[in-house]
C-alpha cells in the first residue's frame, strides 16, 4: 500500500482508521468537508498531528498520488448523513485513476439492505475490499450509538444503530489496516468480538443501577459470501468503555 486516503477523517472511525494506517506507518492524506480543519485541534488528533506522515486535504482541494481510499460510511450511516457521504464522494471522481482500491468500511445493518444506497456510486467500477462492522465504541464514539447514551444518563436509549455484537473501534481499525496490507482485493469480512456478543457485557455494565439493558437485533442477517474476521482485544472492554466515559465526562 502507497498511501492512504481517508475520506471524513474528522468523524469517529475515521479518526481511528488514521491512527492505526499511520501507526503502521503508511503516509495518510486525512481527508474532511471542513475548510478549517478545527477537528485537528481535538486533543485526540494533537496526539497524532506532528506524525509526519499525516496530509490534511479539504475535500474542495484534494491532491492524492497513488492510494488506497478508505471510506468509513459506518460513520456517515450512525449520524444519518447519506447525502454528507455523496457530496464527500463526488470530489473523488476527478481522481479515480489515482485510486487503485477502494476499501468500504459498512455497518452490519447493511449486509443485506439498502447497501446500495450508501455505497458511493462515482467509485462503483474501482476495485475494492469491504469490511463490515458492528457497533463501535471507543472515544469520540456519536451520541446516536447506545452507549453513548447510557453513558449521558438514559436507561432506554435508541438502538437503531446498534448490534448484538461491539468492538473497540481502535481494535476494528488495526484489524482492517492488517488486512489492507496484503494487497488483496474483491474480498467482503465481517468483523466480530472472539465470543460474537461484544455488546451485552458492556452494556450490563453500564446500566448495572437500573437493570438488564434490552438487547439489539443481530443485524447480520446474511452472512453468505463474507469472511469472518476475529478481532482480539488489545484491551478489555471494561478498559475501553472507561476510555470513553472519560472522553464524554471530559466533554460534556
Amino acid at each position: 500500500m502507497n498511501q492512504a486516503l481517508v475520506i471524513g477523517a474528522g468523524a469517529f472511525f475515521g479518526f481511528e482508521l488514521c491512527k492505526a494506517l499511520l501507526d503502521a506507518g503508511y503516509p495518510v492524506i486525512a481527508a474532511d468537508q471542513e475548510t478549517d480543519p478545527g477537528f485537528l485541534l481535538e486533543e485526540r488528533w494533537m496526539e497524532i498531528g506532528r506524525n509526519a506522515n499525516l496530509d490534511y486535504q479539504p475535500l474542495s482541494r484534494l491532491s492524492p498520488e497513488k492510494c488506497t481510499c478508505c471510506i468509513p460510511v459506518y460513520d456517515y450511516y450512525v449520524r444519518d448523513a447519506r447525502e454528507d457521504l455523496q457530496d464527500a464522494c463526488r470530489f473523488l471522481e476527478p481522481f479515480k485513476a489515482q485510486i487503485e482500491r477502494v476499501a468500504l468500511i459498512l455497518p452490519n445493518h447493511l449486509a443485506v439492505a439498502e447497501q446500495a444506497e450508501w455505497v458511493p456510486g462515482v467509485l462503483g467500477d474501482c476495485a475494492r475490499i469491504t469490511f463490515f462492522v458492528p457497533a463501535l465504541f471507543g472515544p469520540g464514539q456519536p451520541g446516536s450509538l447506545a452507549f453513548s447514551q447510557m453513558i449521558n444518563g438514559n436507561t432506554e436509549p435508541d438502538l437503531k444503530y446498534d448490534d448484538r455484537d461491539a468492538l473497540f473501534a481502535a481494535d476494528a481499525a488495526v484489524a482492517i489496516v492488517s488486512e489492507l496490507e496484503k494487497g488483496e482485493t474483491g474480498k467482503a469480512f465481517y468483523l466480530k468480538s472472539p465470543d460474537g456478543n461484544g455488546w451485552e457485557p458492556v452494556a450490563r455494565f453500564l446500566t448495572q443501577d437500573t437493570g438488564s439493558p434490552t438487547l439489539p437485533s443481530c443485524r447480520l442477517e446474511a452472512k453468505g459470501e463474507l469472511e469472518p474476521m476475529i478481532v482480539r482485544p488489545s484491551v478489555s472492554w471494561q478498559a475501553a468503555i472507561q476510555q470513553q466515559i472519560a472522553c464524554q465526562r471530559k466533554n460534556s
